[in-house]
C-alpha cells in the first residue's frame, strides 16, 4: 500500500482562490435594401469586476460602452449595366468602423499582493513579501478603434476572386508592465501606458480552378498583407520605456523596437578600431535598431484534384522584422562553435568596414590585422558585447504543411461499400522546410523565451524547430 514514508522530497502545497464578473449587453440592428444595401449597428455594454475599487471614499467606475457599424454594397446587383456581365462577375464595396473594450487584468489586479518569501524574515521562519510589480489603484479599460474600407471583385464567373482592405487601428490606455528602480522597491509597475496606430493593406487572390483540363482541376489562393505601426504616446512627459528583454516602447517607432550596443563608427558608417591592435570599440551607449513585427506577409495555398487524389500545400514568406540572437551568438562565438567565429580560422584578420583615426581624420583600415583572432578577440570586452552582432533579419520561407489524400473508390471496398458509406486515406508533412536568410545562422525566427510583448530574441533553452508527419484513415458509415 502507498506510504508517504516513501517520498522523494518534500510534497509541495498551495492555495488560492479568485472570482471575477463581466456582464455584457449586446445590441445590433441590420437593415437590408433589395438585397444589394446592407448596413448594421452594434452596442456592447460591460460592467467588469476587476475594475471595482474603492479609493478615497469613491469608487471606480466598472463601466464602459463601445459601439460599431457597417455598410455594404453589391453594385453587380444595384447597377443593371453590370447585371449578367460575362467578365465582371460581382462587385462589392463595404466600409466599416467600430471600438472594442478590453481589461487586461487579473483577478484582484488593482491589488498590490504579497506571497511566500524565502528565508524571510530569517532562517526558515515563514514570512510574507512584496511582488515586485506595483498595481494602480484605478485603470480604465483599453480601447481599440477600428477603421476599414474594402473591395470585393470577381471575374469570369468568380473563378477570379479579388479583395482589398485597408484599415486603421488606433490602440489606447494599453495595460503593459513599465520598468521601475528597484529604489522605489518595485521592479516594475503596470500603467495605462501605451497609445499607438496601426496601418495596412490586404489582398486576397483565389483562383479557383486556375487550371482545368479534363479531371485536372489546380486551385490557387495567395494573400498578403503590409502592416505598420507607431506609438504616439505613452505617459505624460515620457517617451521612451523598456518592457525587458532588449524591448522599447518609443514615441514615432514602432512597438517593439530594439535598444542595443554598437561599435563606435565614423561619419561613413564604418566600425573604428584602435591603430594599434586593430581591435574595435565598442559604444556603450545602447541605440533603437530595428523591430520585432514582421512588415509584410505572403500566404501561398495550392490544391491539385485528380480524379481521387487530392495534393494540397500551404507556404508563407515574412520580413521585414528583426531578430536578437545574442543569447545563442554570444556563447558560441566565446567559444568557438560558430560558423562567425571560425570564419578567419581563429587567426588575426582586417576587421570589415574599418576605419582608424590616423591623427587628422578617419582612413579606410586595409592593412592593421587583429593583435588575435582567437579567444582574445571573442570575448565579451572586445567582440561580443556588441550587442548589432547578433542583430539579423527575422524573414523567413516556410513549407507550412504538405499533403496527398485519396478518396477510395466505393468499388475496391468490396463487399463493406454497404456498410462503410466512403473512405479517405491521407498522408501528410508540417513545418517541412524552412529557408533563412544567410545572415541568420542561428534559430528559427517564430521561436522567442517568452510569450510576452517583448519578443524577437531566443535563449539557450529553446527547443528546436520540429517536422511532424502523419497518415490518418476516415471512415463513413
Amino acid at each position: 500500500m502507498f506510504n508517504i514514508i516513501g517520498r522523494k522530497g518534500e510534497p509541495g502545497a498551495s492555495e488560492s482562490s479568485s472570482k471575477t464578473r463581466l456582464q455584457r449587453f449586446f445590441g445590433k440592428l441590420g437593415f437590408n435594401y433589395n438585397n444589394w444595401a446592407f448596413a448594421e449597428v452594434t452596442g456592447s455594454y460591460d460592467m467588469d469586476s476587476r475594475l471595482a475599487y474603492y479609493y478615497n471614499y469613491q469608487f471606480n467606475d466598472i463601466r464602459y460602452f463601445y459601439p460599431g457599424g457597417n455598410v455594404s454594397l453589391i453594385l453587380s446587383d444595384a447597377i443593371s449595366a453590370l447585371k449578367g456581365n460575362k467578365t465582371l462577375s460581382y462587385l462589392k464595396v463595404r466600409g466599416a468602423i467600430s471600438k472594442t473594450g478590453n481589461v487586461n487584468l487579473g483577478a484582484q489586479g488593482l491589488e498590490n499582493t504579497y506571497g511566500l518569501g524565502g528565508g524571510f524574515p530569517y532562517g526558515t521562519l515563514v514570512g510574507y513579501t512584496s511582488s515586485n510589480q506595483l498595481r494602480q489603484f484605478k485603470y480604465t479599460p483599453e480601447f481599440v478603434i477600428n477603421k476599414e474600407v474594402g473591395l470585393e471583385l470577381g471575374f469570369l464567373k468568380n473563378r477570379i476572386m479579388l479583395e482589398a482592405t485597408a484599415y486603421m487601428q488606433d490602440n489606447s490606455d494599453q495595460i503593459v508592465g513599465v520598468q521601475y528602480s528597484g529604489a522605489t522597491g518595485f521592479t516594475s509597475a503596470l500603467l495605462n501606458a501605451a497609445s499607438f496606430v496601426n496601418k495596412g493593406l490586404e489582398f486576397d487572390l483565389k483562383l479557383t480552378p486556375l487550371v482545368k483540363l479534363g479531371q485536372v482541376n489546380i486551385d490557387v489562393k495567395a494573400n498578403y498583407t503590409y502592416q505598420t505601426n507607431e506609438v504616439t504616446k505613452i505617459i505624460e512627459g515620457v517617451d521612451e520605456l523598456g518592457i525587458g528583454n532588449a524591448n522599447y516602447v518609443i514615441v514615432g517607432q514602432p512597438a517593439y523596437t530594439f535598444k542595443l550596443t554598437d561599435y563606435v563608427r565614423d561619419d561613413q558608417g564604418r566600425v573604428v578600431v584602435d591603430p594599434i591592435t586593430g581591435y574595435p570599440s565598442v559604444d556603450p551607449v545602447i541605440k533603437p535598431f530595428g523591430h520585432t513585427s514582421p512588415d509584410h506577409l505572403l500566404g501561398l495555398s495550392l490544391n491539385v484534384n485528380w480524379k481521387n487524389l487530392t495534393f494540397a500545400a500551404v507556404a508563407d514568406y515574412r520580413t521585414g522584422n528583426q531578430i536578437y540572437t545574442g543569447n545563442w551568438g554570444n556563447p558560441m562565438d566565446f567559444s568557438g562553435i560558430s560558423k562567425r567565429s571560425g570564419q578567419n580560422h581563429r587567426q588575426p584578420f582586417i576587421f570589415p568596414n574599418s576605419s582608424y583615426w590616423d591623427g587628422s581624420k578617419y582612413v579606410a583600415n586595409t592593412s592593421i590585422y587583429t593583435q588575435n583572432g582567437g579567444y582574445n578577440f571573442w570575448s565579451q570586452a572586445v567582440n561580443t558585447s556588441a550587442n548589432t552582432n547578433y542583430l539579423v533579419s527575422g524573414a523567413f520561407w516556410k513549407i507550412r504543411e504538405l499533403s496527398l489524400t485519396y478518396n477510395i473508390p466505393s468499388k475496391v471496398l468490396g463487399f463493406t461499400k454497404n456498410v462503410i458509406k466512403g473512405a479517405t486515406f491521407t498522408i501528410s508533412g508540417r513545418n517541412l522546410f524552412m529557408f533563412l536568410p544567410k545572415t541568420n545562422e542561428w534559430y528559427d525566427p517564430e521561436f522567442a523565451n517568452t510569450t510576452g510583448n517583448a519578443m524577437g530574441v531566443a535563449g539557450l533553452d529553446n527547443t528546436p524547430s520540429t517536422r511532424i508527419f502523419g497518415a490518418s484513415l476516415n471512415i463513413s458509415l
